[in-house]
């Protein structure tokens, strides 16, 4: 590519750089791409202008710039450097290519053009961060391609390699911090906190495409990085405050530092700023107190700390919190944590919320969640916990056109109304990791919850319908809809919770149209294995037909097929798993090839054909749920046809929890080709080990020997790749040729096999291969096939390991001692095998061909590292199969006789024609070396038995005794062969002499006085089977002491004990290798190869081997479990060495340990690390799904249709040997293998030093145990140090222990491996003391007291740790328990007896299916919450209840807590005040009671000397008892009471009915009115409220205080006359809404406060509330008042009044006269109301205020008289009359207006008005009376409008200083007239007055 740049003058010539700005670099962009459009494309750089050929082989690069005038290499010119828009770095000219390709499309209208950046996440570039906390960067690594500019670019889904590096203070240059392979189109998070300094930080982001192999340009963030820091984390912004917030902030930085507090909210906007100096708040908290807003809302507060002068500052925290006022009732939401992205196909966490309704404890919302306008999520929750924390998660699902991103948005609702703003989110909708369509049914756990109104609902969210379910026992605070611990959303179903669907999937027949069913589930805490936990079928004779799953096995059913051997597979209890069963008719096209297949984990597990005939339709439903175990449900699905195995493991990524899970086994299975159909070898090799082979791979169809080129391919290690000719390819293996696909050995040429290296190189002809540096090289290796009694985790783990294994515990062989590669077994790793070939075009193509595990043979002379060269005398054997007698040492190896040779083209040792011992390595000859090594064995065979008789006799008999498995000795006293051995040689059809060459084998020569315990003495006496007995006791010491001489005994007990332990029941005779290096000091030791047949697998290849198997254990047939179990030599290694097999087994158990490196953790975890490394990574976890998936295909189900065409037989179905990775299976049975070795040698968790233990102190001579394990085991007890094991104990059965003591005082006992036991007896009648702790998660029944029986136990505390299955508990009578029995982990119990014991306090689990309970005398304690199945009548508290402190009843709807509370406090009457009972809280109730006595009750509650406990029973937070329920009374009773009652209980909804009786609050009163109108008791509201007249005397009754209870007389209409007259001390009444008239002074001087007068009121007459002193609030509701009469509020305490605009007549004056404290007035407006009336607000000292309406036409006489407060009135110019001495002394009164309409100005009027300043006198005065404005001392001028000047008199301006304004032609006229000339100096003329 070539550019010609122009440069700016200074930079001609000069090798400078220049910085552009994002701008140029846009512009430059468009100037490449008109370049690129206009350019063509030359061949090389020399055909461009300008440029010479020469410069095609410029030395500095092929990219040239032209500048003055010539092209120069790019690497020495000018380039632009700077920051981009988008934040890339260009300092190379690299990096400005990559930045201009990356955004222009590279070039050209056609070819690839690539668009590959970073994307920033996050709001900025530019970053702070605290020291201590995260710093997460955000960023999309984006990789697009086009093939055109007239196309889109398309994301190329490729991964990329990003490296992180930093350059900061302390690198000066960018530092690479970090290196990983990231997913393009997906936003990536990384906190890069650890890789900071203090100060600025730069930190660039690069990343490669993997597949494109082009950088992105590189993205620089910059962090500031302080050691401030502040955070909250402890902060209960959930509650609902309701006084000061206290802010807990822990707060870093040894510097001077300022707290910054701002609180902001509707009309709310408060800043703090609080200097807390150099002080550091990390341990303990700075509490800041936020104040209260005051009013009820959501507010946010936010907190960040900076230095002093700003500089450098924290990140800003934030929290929505609800504020409250008392009594406020309004529903809100404050909303936190608000997720930044959501992601669809996965389970998004989308905010934290809680929620606050005034006093309910309760509440409702609906969660809605909508996409363009239409809702895709509503949950209608109707239980909401106020003030607690809650999470709204949403389990995206959207289906989508395409990839592209969409938004969403959150809304919470009550009804309809918005709680909150809605919150919107982009959704990356890239993953695309949605279900197959066209589901029938799907119940999603994760749309539901208990706080749904329809939680008893089952959706089916396919098409919405409700399908109806029958629950039972169900406890919907642990039950239901929940979360599992790691918060994932399921249905759970406890034990004896059950869920019946009314959902029938197989009611349509599917066995010719197909069938999905998909389960997601999970099972915990078994205690019965044998009950199903779901089922989906129905009784058809003594099975079923359908699908049943059990806690660790699933059944599958046809009506005609029930074969559980091959129609079943095992799960593991405790693991999630995800099953789908699909029903496939003519499977693959296949007419009649009907398959029903079992996945788990998205793998074939299982799967059996059927008939075309068969059927699976029945109407059983689905019924989840058992006694016996918990179960979860993480989601059930349904489609009506079979899923391929693509499908189902697109189902399977999609119920994966997390989207990094489902891309990792996205990216796993990612091995299919472009039509995802056929395994392609490419997209493999990328990521697995792949083996090809160029010519036909050998099998049943095909079994020629093919030659051809063995080309092998690590993934991990490409350096050992090779390719390898002339290769022979041949069938392998005895058993594995028997089927389709063959195990395949590889064989190089001696001479012409070439190995080609991975960097190139090529061997020598005829070379060996070492497949890995740490292998020994050979020619021979094998591929061997997956087959269930040969599976790969079988054999890549047990031969990898067992050298490992053996060098760890230091058993070490002359080889393995001189070289590190030597090997005792042969090693094999994973691999896919492909065949090579050439297709029709000439293509090479790949050809899937199964799954292998690899690695040297067994038969190749180099494949141990040692052979014959080394150690010429080496000589190794392997037992040829399970029959031969000479392999089991059974027979004597006599070379004389000639019954034992060696068969050249067997390459065996032959016994009668039977091959017995295959010759692996040596010369024949060496053989001499083993026959005395087996000798050793067989001339001490315990397989003896007496023959009475001569040795003809018994040849005589041979029907009855040549079959025995063993010899026999003749034991016919004085016989001449007595004592002698014979044996049966088939060959020679009779018995014979027991001689391996040294004459016939007599038992008294041999034995007798020899050393071998046995004298000749003892033979005196003794029958011939004790004889037989002696014999072999002796036959096993001489074993023991002639056995070192010629076998490794310790090597022997290795070998012994890890087929033992692995359950390798095909290694005891076949299978064996023994091997010897011929030395003078070499023993014979064992080699492993074929370790097949391990762990469940059973010698007929089912999976059905049970993980208790032992050596000589058999099956339901009687025949040996373990072939070979009759060997000698191993039968008598286990009699002759019993100790050190047990020491030996122990020592490779810890070395299996080590080898599993896990460092913490119990010894199951560490030995089950062995297993995991080992086994399940290198192969289970080793080949994803889709590898099992057309592995299964491939091999087993094509083997089965070549079978079923009968193309090849065998003994063993082929389809029952798919069972894909077997994984669950597997993991189950060698945890519980582990359990149970560890159990049979008493080993980690069973050894004295075990820590799941049951603990006591025991005391006597012995104490006798039964213990009932939940496996099989060996139960064992810990005995002080020394450790007592039990027998051998099936599952359920008891296994009695007697331990002696010795008459010990105290010695503890310790019950080991409690975790699997499921009972442990009676202990009532065991002598145990002190302290005792119980641990057992399977344990059900736990008795230690008795009802009846007498006990002996005398435990003082009891510990129950782990407890989780617990149902019941008997401690009744143990009266030394004493305490706090803690139980909160039990959540099963339903029985507790605690009757008879001392114990203070019995804590409880949060919920559960408790039934019964009974306390002992001391328990203070009554705290139940959440058992919705526990009754009253199950509560036993009569021992304690005058002792109870504490009652706490929660939401138990089947209790009636109120009747318990009352039945304490009767208990404690006698105890007065000082009653025991303190606190309290029932919520959750309805009771109904037909007396008073519970108003009672919740009076005395209510009285101050009881309190509330909160939700989590803590005392202090509520004054009262906390009463949430319905009470429902019916009794007399007092509405005050009730009201009290409910205002002190304000979440107790309290239903009161029957008679009513009015309480008055008045004795006085009360007495009276009872007395009128009651009943003697008291007098209902009926009765009131029938009374027309209250024909009752008040008047002058100074005892009474209060009326209000004259509200309820509703059919009174008017008070009498003189109603409460005088009645003194009279403060409060409430006037009926009935009243119309208040007649004449009916509260004439009374002490009434205030009044409120009902709209029915019409008429209040004279002197009503007359002379009310206290009277200071009147207030009339609009209504009927018409009329109001004279002198009504006269001298009464009124402030303010609003008299009503009803009324129309003001009857006489004086209406307010003497109200001295009376400020404000409004007067009725209406056009009846004309006048002001005589004296109306005389003495209305305090008056400021009133209206004087336009329809006011008067002003009576003295009507504001001494209104002293007045400053101002306003008076209309519609009045004309103004009353004498209207306004006298308004001391304050400033301005009067006078109206034009007034004539004259009457005596008084504004006498004494000291503030008042100026008059204007209208025009139309002529009179002016006495005093009219005399004593206006601060009166300035008077404007006297009037031409004629008006009469007065001497006093009309007594004492007025003013000055007269009159009209300028009237001037003369004023000074001259009359009285005026007494005036004359102070009449100035109107035109001289200024404003």
């Amino acid at each position: 590519m070539a550019l010609n740049i122009e440069h700016k003058e200074e930079n001609e010539g000069k090798n400078s750089r220049g910085r552009l700005s994002a701008e140029e670099f846009n512009n430059l962009i468009d100037t490449v791409k008109e370049l690129e459009k206009n350019a063509n494309t030359p061949s090389s750089i020399g055909e461009l202008k300008n440029v010479s050929p020469e410069s095609d082989t410029a030395e500095d690069g092929s990219v040239l710039l032209y500048g003055n005038n010539g092209w120069s290499p790019a690497a020495g010119v000018f380039i632009p450097t700077g920051v981009a828009e988008d934040g890339s770095i260009i300092t190379t000219f690299e990096d400005l290519m990559n930045y201009i390709s990356s955004h222009s499309g590279g070039g050209g209208e056609t070819g690839i053009q690539r668009n590959l950046r970073i994307i920033n996440n996050l709001d900025s570039k530019s970053l702070s961060a605290s020291k201590g906390e995260p710093c997460h960067l955000n960023f999309t690594f984006i990789s697009q391609e086009r093939y055109s500019t007239n196309e889109p670019y398309e994301d190329t889904g490729e991964r990329g390699f990003c490296q992180i590096s930093v350059k900061n203070s302390n690198s000066a240059e960018y530092l690479v911090v970090k290196q990983l392979y990231i997913s393009s189109g997906s936003p990536f998070s990384i906190d890069v906190a650890e890789f900071l300094a203090s100060g600025a930080n730069n930190v660039m982001i690069k990343v490669t495409g993997e597949v494109t192999e082009v950088t992105a340009p590189a993205f620089v963030y910059t962090v500031q990085l302080t050691s401030l820091s502040i955070s909250a984390d402890n902060f209960k912004w959930w509650t609902a405050y309701t006084g000061a917030i206290t802010l807990p902030l822990n707060i870093s930085g040894n510097i001077s530092k300022t707290l910054y507090v701002t609180v902001t909210g509707k009309d709310y906007n408060e800043s703090y700023q609080i200097q807390i100096g150099t002080g550091v708040y990390t341990e303990t908290a700075y509490n800041y107190s936020v104040i209260h807003p005051g009013v009820t809302g959501v507010f946010n507060i936010s907190a960040y700390v900076s230095n002093s002068d700003g500089t450098v500052k924290t990140r800003t925290i934030s929290f929505n919190v609800i504020c409250a006022v008392a009594g406020e009732q309004r529903k809100l939401v404050a909303v936190n944590n608000i997720l930044g992205r959501a992601t669809n196909w996965s389970e998004n966490s989308l905010f934290d919320y809680a929620m606050y309704d005034g006093d309910n404890v309760i509440t409702s919302a609906k969660f809605t969640i909508k996409k363009d306008g239409e809702d895709v999520f509503t949950s209608e929750e109707d239980s909401i916990a106020c003030s607690a924390r809650h999470t709204f998660s949403f389990p995206m699902e959207i289906e989508t056109m395409d990839n592209t991103e969409f938004e969403i948005t959150a809304h919470i609702l009550d009804v309809d109304m918005e709680l909150t703003s809605p919150i919107t989110y982009q959704v990356n909708n890239s993953l695309g990791y949605s279900a197959v369509s066209g589901s029938v049914f799907y119940m999603n756990p994760k749309t539901r919850s208990n706080r749904q109104g329809n939680r008893q609902e089952i959706i089916n969210e396919m098409d919405g319908s409700v399908i109806p379910g029958s629950w039972e026992n169900m406890n919907w605070g642990n039950d239901g809809w929940q979360s599992d611990e790691d918060g994932n959303k399921v249905l759970r179903l406890m034990a004896g919770s059950s869920l019946r669907m009314g959902y029938s999937p197989f009611k349509n027949e599917c066995a010719r149209t197909g069938k999905t069913l998909e389960l997601d589930y999970k099972v915990d805490n078994v205690t019965d294995y044998s009950e199903p936990v779901i089922t989906i079928s129905s009784p058809s004779g003594g099975s079923f037909v359908g699908l049943n799953i059990y806690a660790d096995d699933i059944i599958m059913h046809s009506q005609s097929l029930k074969n559980d051997d091959v129609q079943s597979l095992h799960t593991f209890e405790g693991k999630r798993t995800r099953l789908t069963l699909t029903i496939l008719p003519d499977a693959y096209g296949n007419s009649g090839f009907n398959l029903c297949i079992l996945y788990v984990n998205g793998v074939k597990n299982r799967e059996f054909t059927y008939e075309s005939n068969d059927y699976f339709a029945h109407n059983g439903m689905i019924v989840i749920g058992s006694g016996y175990a918990d179960v979860d449900i993480y989601g059930i699905r349904e489609y009506n046809q079979g899923l391929t195995s693509q499908g189902v493991l697109r189902n399977y990524i999609n119920w994966l929890n997390t989207t990094d899970s489902k891309a990792i086994v996205t990216e796993n299975n990612d091995i299919l080709d472009l039509h995802g159909s056929d395994i392609d070898f490419e997209n493999t090799k990328d990521q697995f080990n792949v083996m090809t082979f160029d010519n036909t791979i050998p099998y049943m169809a095909d079994q020629s020997t093919r030659t051809g080129m063995l080309e092998v391919f690590f993934y991990d290690h490409p350096e050992w790749n090779v390719s390898i000719s002339n290769v022979t390819a041949k069938g392998q293996g005895t058993s594995s040729m028997k089927y389709w696909i063959w195990n395949t050995r590889y064989q190089l040429d001696k001479k012409l096999s070439v190995i080609r290296y991975a960097d190139g190189s090529d061997s020598t002809a005829g070379a060996k291969w070492s497949m890995t540096p740490s292998l020994p090289a050979g020619r021979k290796f094998t591929a061997k096939k997956n087959y269930a009694s040969s599976m790969q985790s079988h054999k890549i783990g047990a031969v990898n390991s067992y050298t490992d294994l053996i060098r760890e515990v230091g058993i070490l062989n002359e080889a393995m001692r001189a070289d590190a590669k030597v090997r005792v077994s042969v090693w094999e790793a994973p691999f896919v095998c492909f065949e090579k070939q050439t297709n029709d075009e000439g293509e090479t193509i790949y050809i899937f061909r199964g799954l292998y595990t690899f690695g040297p043979d067994k038969g190749d002379a180099d494949t141990f590292g040692y052979n014959t060269d080394t150690y010429p005398n080496l000589l190794s054997i392997e037992g040829s199969d399970n029959s031969p007698l000479l392999t089991l040492f059974r027979v004597p190896w006599n070379p004389a006789k000639g019954l034992i040779a060696y068969n050249e083209d067997e390459e065996a040792f032959q016994y009668n024609g039977q091959n017995s011992f295959d010759l692996g390595e040596g010369e024949v000859e060496n053989i001499s070396s083993f026959i005395p090594a087996y000798n050793c064995v067989y001339q001490c065979s315990p397989r003896l038995k007496p023959f009475n008789g001569t040795l003809e006799e018994l040849n005589a008999q041979l029907s009855g005794y040549k079959n025995e498995p063993c010899e026999f000795w003749i034991a016919k006293s004085g016989d001449i062969n007595q004592y002698n051995v014979y044996y049966f040689e088939s060959s020679e059809g009779r018995f014979m002499s027991s001689d391996i060459g040294e004459g016939t084998i007599n038992l008294l020569s041999q034995l007798a006085d020899k050393g071998y315990g046995l004298n000749t003495s003892d033979l005196a006496g003794k029958t011939d089977d004790e004889l037989n007995t002696l014999f072999i006791n002796a036959r096993i010491q001489k074993f023991r002491m002639d056995a070192p001489a010629y076998w490794d005994i310790d090597d022997c007990l290795f070998f012994m004990n890890n087929v033992e332990f692995n359950a390798g029941t095909d290694e005891r005779a076949k299978n064996t290798y023994p091997y010897c290096f011929g030395t003078e000091t070499s023993r014979w030791r064992w080699r492993v190869d074929d370790a097949d047949t391990r762990f469940d697998t059973t010698n007929r290849g089912l999976p059905d081997k049970e993980y208790s198997v032992e050596t000589h254990d058999t099956d339901e047939t009687g025949a040996s479990v373990w072939n070979g179990e009759t060997n000698n030599f191993f039968n008598l290694m286990e009699l002759a060495f019993p100790e050190e097999k047990i020491a030996s087994m122990r020592k490779s158990m810890t070395a299996m340990q080590t080898l599993g490196g896990l460092k913490s953790g119990n010894d199951l975890e560490k030995l089950f690390a062995f297993y995991q490394k080992y086994y399940f990574d290198q192969a289970q976890e080793y080949f994803p799904a889709n590898a099992y998936n057309a592995d299964a295909k491939y091999c087993y189900e094509n083997g089965k249709l070549a079978y079923n065409k009968g193309h090849y037989s065998n003994d063993t179905d082929p389809i029952t040997q798919s069972l894909g990775d077997h994984y669950l299976a597997e993991q189950r049975w060698i945890t519980k293998r582990i359990l149970y070795m560890m159990s049979k040698y008493s080993f980690g968790l069973f050894s004295a030093n075990g820590t799941d233990t049951i603990t006591v102190r025991a005391a006597g001579n012995t104490i006798k145990y039964e213990l009932t394990p939940a496996m099989d085991m060996y139960p064992a007890i810990a005995n002080g140090t020394s450790i007592i094991r039990g027998r051998r104990t099936k599952a359920g059965e008891v296994c009695e222990m007697e331990i002696e003591l010795s008459g010990s005082g105290d010695q503890q006992n310790a019950i080991q491996g409690a975790s699997y036991l499921q009972d442990i007896g009676d202990w009532h009648n065991k002598n145990v003391t002190g302290s005792m702790i119980i641990q057992g998660r399977m344990l059900r029944d736990i008795r230690l007291g008795s009802k009846d029986a007498p006990v002996v136990i005398s435990i003082s505390s009891l510990t129950l740790s782990n407890c989780v299955s617990l149902q019941r508990l008997l401690l009744s009578n143990i009266a030394t328990l004493a305490g706090t029995l803690n139980l909160s982990a039990c959540s099963h119990l339903q029985e507790i007896y605690a009757d008879g014991t001392s114990l203070t306090q019995i804590v409880l689990p949060s919920g559960g299916g408790l039934r019964v309970i009974q306390y002992g005398r001391l328990n203070q304690y009554l705290s139940l919450s959440n058992y919705p199945l526990l009754t009253t009548e199950g509560i036993e508290i009569d021992l304690c209840r005058d002792v109870i402190t504490d009652f706490f009843i929660v939401n138990c709807p089947n209790l009636s807590p109120m009747q318990l509370l009352v039945d304490i406090m009767n208990a404690q009457t006698g105890q007065g005040d000082n009653h025991s009972l303190k606190r309290i809280r029932a919520v959750g109730f309805e009771e109904t009671y037909n007396d008073s006595g519970m108003l009672d009750k919740l009076a005395t509650l209510a009285d101050g000397s009881y309190e509330g406990l909160s939700s989590e029973g803590i005392a202090g937070e509520d004054k009262y008892p906390v009463l949430d329920g319905i009470l429902n009374i019916e009794a007399n009773h007092y509405a005050d009471s009730i009201e009290a009652l409910r205002n002190t209980f304000k979440k107790l909804v309290l239903n009161v009915t029957g008679k009513e009786y009015v309480r008055f609050k008045d004795s006085v009163i009360g007495s009276l009115i009872i007395d009128k109108y009651g009943d003697g008791e008291g007098v209902t509201m009926g009765q009131i409220q029938t009374v027309r007249s209250l024909d009752v005397s008040f008047r002058g009754n100074s005892d009474i205080t209060s009326f209000n209870e004259f509200m309820y007389f509703a059919s009174v209409t008017n008070t009498n006359r003189f109603f409460f007259e005088n009645c003194i001390n009279l403060r409060s009444v409430k006037l009926p809404e009935s009243l119309k008239i208040i007649d004449t002074n009916s509260f004439y001087n009374t002490a009434i406060e205030d009044i409120y007068i009902p709209a029915s009121v019409e008429r209040i007459y004279s002197g009503s509330f007359n002379k009310c002193k206290q009277l200071q609030v009147v207030t009339f509701s609009a209504g009927n008042l018409y009329e109001l009469q004279n002198s009504t509020f006269r001298d009464s305490g009124i402030k303010s009044i609003i008299l009503p605009d009803t009324i129309t007549e003001m009857v006489g004056g004086y209406v307010f006269y003497g109200c001295s404290s009376l400020e404000t007035v409004h007067y009725p407006v209406n056009e009846n109301i004309t006048e002001i009336s005589a004296s109306q607000f005389c003495e209305c000292s305090s008056l400021i205020e009133i209206n004087i309406s336009e329809y006011i036409t008067s002003i009576g006489q003295s009507c504001f008289r001494l209104c002293k407060s007045m400053k101002e009135i306003e008076i209309t110019d519609n009045i004309h009359t103004l009353g004498k001495g209207a306004f006298f002394q308004c001391e304050s009164l400033e301005n009067l207006h006078i109206p034009s309409s007034i004539t004259s100005i009457p005596d008084e009027l504004v006498r004494r008005c000291y503030n008042l300043t100026h008059l204007d006198i209208p025009e139309g005065v002529t009179s002016l009376g006495i005093y009219a404005i005399a004593e206006c001392t601060n009166m300035e001028y008077i404007i006297m409008n009037p031409v004629v000047p008006p009469t007065i008199v001497d006093l009309t301006f007594n004492n007025t200083p003013c000055k007269f304004y009159v009209p300028d032609g009237s001037l003369e006229a004023y000074k001259t007239a009359g009285i005026w000339s007494k005036y004359a100096s102070r009449i100035y003329p109107l035109s001289q007055k200024t404003e």
